[in-house]
């Protein structure tokens, strides 16, 4: 008899991905819908990452931004949103403003800004900033503090 983790593991490759949850009676698991989502459907140019895709209406929790900031100073004005928003710095330099702090982020790094926290941020150059911006809700909630 093989061990319970190797017949996930053939029960996953039969019908793809599951999702467990518990019961009285031990886990439960289920087939889970797989999503895959074509560039041309949230990318506003087919030759860079720039655009946005709200990931609620594929049962995902997330809005994904492609920042592509080419212009130095260019960046969005201040905002804040009612959940957290991490920025993975792909590359290029940003500054930062985050509630009364600023910080000069640079590819390779990671920000995460709380929720309920005025932020905005610029390109600094040389170059552009690219980033991709993850929000932690199904769709879009921006208060335009600018």
């Amino acid at each position: 008899m093989l061990p319970d983790r190797v017949k996930l593991l053939e029960i996953r490759d039969e019908i793809g991905p599951v999702r467990a949850s518990t019961s009285p009676s031990g886990p439960v698991y289920s087939a889970v819908m797989a999503h895959v989502i074509e560039r041309d459907s949230w990318a506003d140019a087919p030759d860079r990452w720039k655009g946005e895709l709200q990931c609620g209406q594929f049962g995902a929790n997330s809005c994904l931004i492609f920042n592509y900031q080419e212009r130095i100073g260019a960046g969005p004005r201040l905002h804040k949103h009612p959940y957290a928003e991490i920025f993975v710095i792909r590359s290029g330099t940003g500054l930062f403003i985050i509630g009364d702090r600023e910080i000069r982020a640079t590819a390779g790094q990671i920000v995460i800004v709380p929720p309920d926290t005025p932020h905005k941020f610029t390109n600094l150059g040389p170059g552009p900033l690219e980033s991709t911006d993850i929000h932690e809700n199904g769709h879009f909630i921006t208060e335009w503090l600018e």
